[in-house]
């Protein structure tokens, strides 16, 4: 009995996995026209909450809304996978994420910058087998610096700022 558990428990976990790289493909290329597969109705994003028109927002539409409005900002955009974790009905994943500044991200205008930073995913498949809620933890720090949105407060912390984690050419 506890094998059978154990594979029924891998499975699951194989599954969800399988689920949320379809979220990040999607991501990837722009393509939202299978999200309805991946993504619940009931699906909600931490992450869009900040602004006040998205953060109404559900569903496969608010999961589309997020794939177009990043990868208008940034239009070669790419996560890639650096570590996975899956157990029950949670799946997070570390990724590293590239793309080049070219469009509007909220309201800081294109840069032409090219920005790298980590984050880590965290999902929640529901019950119908489709991710329910998704949160991120982001190096949001790396990235405003990339954007020239962020830097030293005086000239004494510039080379603190150029050496940490391996950023350069910030804003003056």
């Amino acid at each position: 009995m506890k094998k059978k558990m154990e594979k029924v428990i891998i499975n699951r976990a194989e599954e969800n996995l399988r689920i949320v790289r379809q979220a990040f493909e999607a991501s990837n290329t722009g393509d939202t026209s299978r999200v309805h597969e991946f993504i619940s109705p009931h699906y909600f994003n931490h992450e869009s909450q900040v602004d006040p028109v998205r953060a109404k927002l559900r569903g496969p539409e608010e999961f589309i809304d997020t794939v177009r409005a990043l990868r208008s900002a940034f239009a070669d955009l790419h996560y890639q996978e650096q570590e996975v974790f899956a157990a029950d009905d949670k799946v997070a994943l570390v990724v590293k994420v590239n793309g080049k500044h070219t469009g509007n991200f909220f309201v800081i205008p294109p840069t032409g910058n090219n920005i790298s930073y980590q984050a880590v995913h965290i999902f929640t498949i529901g019950d119908d087998g489709k991710i329910v809620e998704h949160k991120a933890i982001r190096d949001d720090l790396s990235l405003m610096v990339q954007l020239g949105v962020a830097g030293p407060k005086s000239k004494q912390y510039e080379p603190l700022f150029q050496n940490w984690k391996g950023l350069k050419g910030i804003a003056n």
